[in-house]
Order: structure tokens, then sequence, then C-alpha cells
């Protein structure tokens, strides 16, 4: 992304609402932590054995929803709602 582009993304995040911009955010943190949990399951199935992949997935999953009060949403539920919410 050259220095042109960016600007122009800045431009664009400046010109949303208060709603929109949070909107916004959550879809882009959601895709991100997506991107992560798929490089982490991808990662374990590498180098860990099934079992103990699984044991791993089911300790993060609650952590995530028990510990952190985080229930578990995917891109598919969120993604064209949010993209709706921002204008695209």
């Amino acid at each position: 992304m050259n220095d042109q582009q960016r600007r122009k993304a800045f431009q664009w995040v400046k010109s949303l609402s208060n709603a929109k911009f949070w909107s916004w955010m959550n879809f882009v943190h959601s895709r991100a932590y997506a991107a992560a949990a798929q490089h982490y399951e991808e990662a374990m199935a590498i180098e860990l054995q099934p079992k103990q992949a699984a044991a791993v997935k089911a300790k993060a999953k609650e952590i995530r929803e028990t510990w952190d009060g985080m229930a578990t949403i995917t891109i598919e539920e969120t993604e064209g709602k949010e993209f709706q919410n921002v204008g695209v």
C-alpha cells in the first residue's frame, strides 16, 4: 500500500459515523481473530497429535467462552451484516 492509498483509507475511516466506525472495527477485528485461529489450527495439525490438538482447541474455547465471556461467532454469521453496516 503506497502513501496515497493509505491517505485515502484514512480519509474514508474519518468519514464514518461513530456507529459505523465501531461496526467496521468489530468486522476488522473479527476477521483478524478468525485468521489467527486458522493459523493456530493449521500449526497444531502439523505439530501435534490429533488428540492433543483437540484438547488445545477445547481449552481455548473454554477460556474464550467461560473465562472471558466471549461467545463463538463465525465470519459467515457476521460478514454480510458488517459489510451492510459500514455501507459496503
